[in-house]
């Protein structure tokens, strides 16, 4: 489900992908498609790292190489890349291809997140909430994490898993003093998500 989200936003990625399952693993136009992202990629796009890079990890177009697929992965990521850097943080958290590093995880997930993307920030909610234990720093950031998920996702937030996971950070409050701090803090990402949605506007002529 993770890799069907991501695909949504690159259709021609998608098509290669059911090219592949159709039975035609290499094909003339998906090899030619993976030369031109390799082409583009190589000359600093961003999209076209990201896109070779997934090319790379299905083998669509060209052999899978899982190492190739990180190392776009990683150069589209910090270049500021908000899907890689997804990707990147997707990587670090399960064990895909790296060994598992939650500080990594939480570094690059946190970026794509204060980008706007809401399977990143619903992704460090459930990291933070899956185990809190009581412990306040833990249910801060899963409460504000969850809550500017749903802010800015609103149509998924009402999807059963998504809705049930904000009900459950939400009764697990403890005080007032607590939802406070809470709130501070989704505040404080907000902010950081407004600035960064700021920056990338085109200034006006």
């Amino acid at each position: 489900m993770r890799a069907f989200t991501r695909l949504l936003r690159f259709p021609a990625l998608l098509a290669m992908l059911l090219a592949a399952l159709a039975g035609a693993q290499q094909t003339p136009a998906t090899e030619r498609t993976f030369q031109q992202y390799k082409a583009e990629a190589e000359k600093g796009d961003l999209d076209a790292m990201h896109k070779l890079g997934w090319a790379y990890e299905h083998g669509v177009g060209t052999n899978r190489n899982a190492a190739e697929a990180l190392r776009w992965y990683r150069k589209a990521a910090e270049a500021g890349q908000a899907v890689s850097q997804e990707e990147l943080g997707q990587a670090y958290l399960h064990g895909d291809g790296v060994a598992v590093d939650q500080k990594e995880a939480v570094h690059w997930l946190e970026k794509a997140a204060l980008q706007g993307r809401g399977s990143a920030q619903f992704a460090l909610a459930e990291y933070y909430g899956g185990d809190l234990r009581f412990v306040t720093a833990k249910y801060i950031e899963a409460y504000a994490w969850a809550h500017l998920f749903a802010k800015y996702q609103p149509k998924e937030a009402k999807g059963t898993r998504h809705e049930s996971f904000l009900k459950s950070i939400d009764n697990q409050l403890v005080d007032k003093l607590m939802l406070a701090d809470a709130q501070k803090r989704l505040t404080e990402l907000e902010q950081q998500l407004a600035a960064n949605t700021s920056a990338k506007k085109p200034a006006k002529k």
